[in-house]
């Protein structure tokens, strides 16, 4: 393949890949309440701004601390850990928690892989939400 080839080749199939799972302002209310649900069943919190009772983004919740089995944010946890299957910061988790909106699955909240379009990460959704 020529570097021209290569180029043309980036151009028009490439953009897939570099904004795969990227959140924009405008997906911010596909988000907002939503459900935060692990592979094994347990509730994880809601998404949406750090006011919400249940909000991951809410330091006084259960679900944003650093000490509670049922939060991303613990790295003892199989759902905050690098190395679960279960959880949002391992990028190869074959089964992370999944994201339930008031229409069903949205996607899944993970960090990774970078090519998976149905993942996003939750810091991504936090400050272009502007939820911090």
């Amino acid at each position: 393949m020529t570097m021209k080839s290569i180029f043309i080749f980036l151009l028009l199939f490439g953009t897939n890949f570099l904004y795969a799972g990227e959140v924009n302002s405008w997906d911010c209310n596909k988000f907002d309440g939503a459900k935060i649900i692990s592979g094994d069943g347990e509730f994880l919190g809601v998404l949406g701004p750090r006011w919400m009772t249940d909000s991951i983004f809410n330091d006084s919740s259960s679900y944003a601390s650093t000490w509670s089995q049922n939060s991303i944010f613990n790295t003892s946890s199989d759902y905050g850990n690098s190395y679960s299957s279960l959880s949002v910061f391992n990028d190869g988790a074959s089964n992370p928690p999944m994201i339930i909106g008031s229409y069903g699955l949205v996607g899944y909240l993970s960090i990774g892989p970078s090519w998976d379009s149905d993942r996003y990460s939750p810091y991504d959704i936090k400050y272009t939400c502007d939820w911090d």
